[in-house]
């Protein structure tokens, strides 16, 4: 291996012994010299990017071993630079010294055995490289790991979030328990997952989550348990999957609901034994997992209509966690934006009107609506160089839904004899916004679906079931929805 690119600065004041060194050691390193104090400062700020640093430590006529009230000031001023004394002055003393000051090692002048120097230089340089991209790569570690908090913190002091962080710790204390956590898309079902784990015994151990949904049918099986080589075609090496990779941690399937038969049949028997089969393998893995399963759909009702295995069905609902919508605890909306606004307040930034708004809207894609909406406003109150966030740099949505919802409200002030409910309020309200939506895009579900800040027709589809069945005399209202929800509405 060559070390060409290895730059040594020569701290001396013997020219005698800079050509010795460059001329011994030419071929394999770079060196510049430095031959004084003033010229050591200079070439450092010239050029602070050396991989060694070569110092006597008598450095003028005084013999004063001067080099060693200079070691600690280097390794201060540049800490990445490794420093190796030279010296004629062959005192363990003197060599204990240099050392405690910060000197990595010493040579002794005179004793010019060139294969244990070149050595010497290169293990000195190469350990120090290695120890700089193993802070650098903690230091990355550590800024990810506080980036994850922050993306995955669990904001809310509502009582609803309070009884589910103490449920969520009481169950963390159970680590073999299997958790199904329910709720609409954009909830934080992620963020309680991420919570279970922090506070329980596998704390320590690996979190995984995969969103179910979102891999190929034919891909899921080996993603999951992992493949051998030469499964199938394309498998060119051993695997493992996300099991695998969650040993003595946890697991979160996300979208659980969208398996299909086989891979059900395999998670039960996992469940049953902790135990699974790589595609291809012909011998079971024991693992240690516990699987948080995560859904916006209602199983029970898959179950009934046999999409979804009884069985499997019961062994996750040993214990089912419902995550609230944000609209069922508004009361947490200023917390979650001072989280993401980094600590500013509502009211510091935003204008009365449009925190009026915002506390007013009903948020169907949650907690990932309101991030997103969050940078959005951000960007809004740049483009138009307001001072403050103002309704008009709200998302043309929340704005729109202040406009429908107007009427609404005026006309139940003035029949008082019209009882509804909350509940029943936000329900007509967003199938207005979804009658409007399916007029405006003319009934194309996936145009509709994306129009209202969902991920896809299975979330719109859940959301107007999930309203017919608690409030089926709204959608006489609504004739295109239904007319498009058939099967649904009948």
């Amino acid at each position: 291996m060559s070390n060409r690119n290895y730059s040594i600065l020569i701290v001396d004041d013997d020219p005698e012994f800079h050509q010795q060194i460059r001329y011994a050691f030419r071929r394999n390193f770079t060196f510049e010299g430095a031959v004084s104090m003033g010229n050591l400062e200079r070439k450092l700020k010239e050029n602070g990017n050396f991989d060694l640093i070569l110092m006597d430590l008598v450095l003028d006529s005084s013999k004063e071993k001067v080099g060693l009230n200079l070691i600690p000031e280097l390794r201060s001023s540049h800490p990445g630079i490794p420093i190796i004394v030279v010296t004629a002055d062959k005192e363990i003393d003197t060599v204990v010294q240099a050392m405690k000051k910060g000197a990595r090692d010493f040579l002794t002048k005179g004793d010019y055995d060139f294969e244990y120097w070149n050595d010497k230089f290169t293990e000195i340089i190469e350990d120090s490289k290695l120890k700089s991209e193993n802070q650098m790569l903690r230091a990355e570690v550590k800024k990810h790991r506080a980036q994850r908090s922050k993306d995955f913190a669990f904001i809310g002091e509502s009582e609803k979030i309070k009884e589910i962080k103490r449920i969520l710790r009481l169950v963390s204390e159970e680590p073999d328990i299997s958790v199904l956590l329910a709720g609409e898309t954009g909830v934080g079902k992620e963020i309680a997952a991420r919570y279970l784990h922090q506070q329980g015994a596998r704390k320590d151990q690996p979190f995984q989550a995969v969103n179910l949904s979102a891999i190929q049918d034919t891909l899921l099986e080996s993603t999951l348990f992992g493949h051998r080589k030469g499964a199938f075609t394309g498998a060119i090496r051993d695997v493992e999957g996300y099991f695998s990779q969650a040993n003595g941690g946890i697991l979160m399937l996300d979208e659980i609901g969208d398996i299909d038969a086989n891979i059900q049949i395999k998670l039960l028997r996992f469940l049953e034994t902790k135990m699974i089969r790589p595609v291809g393998a012909d011998k079971d893995i024991q693992l240690d997992v516990q699987i948080v399963a995560a859904t916006h759909q209602n199983l029970g009702a898959q179950v009934e209509e046999g999409i979804f295995r009884a069985d499997l069905y019961q062994r996750l609902k040993a214990m089912i966690v419902e995550i609230p919508a944000l609209r069922e605890r508004k009361e947490d909306i200023p917390l979650i934006m001072e989280h993401y606004l980094e600590g500013q307040k509502m009211e510091d930034i935003l204008t009365p009107k449009a925190i009026q708004l915002l506390m007013e809207y009903d948020w169907v894609g949650n907690i990932r609506e309101l991030r997103n909406t969050i940078n959005y406003m951000l960007l809004r109150k740049k483009i138009k160089s307001r001072m403050m966030i103002d309704e008009d740099c709200l998302p043309v949505e929340i704005q729109e839904f202040a406009k429908d919802s107007a009427p609404y409200r005026t006309s139940l002030a003035e029949d008082p004899s019209g009882e509804i409910s909350i509940e029943e309020e936000h329900a007509l309200l967003d199938l207005k916004r979804i009658e409007m939506a399916m007029l405006q895009k003319n009934k194309v579900k996936k145009d509709v679906a994306i129009e209202l800040g969902l991920e896809n027709t299975d979330n719109l589809r859940y959301r107007i079931k999930k309203y017919y069945e608690k409030h089926p005399h709204l959608f006489g209202q609504f004739p295109l929805l239904s007319k498009s929800y058939r099967k649904i509405v009948k």
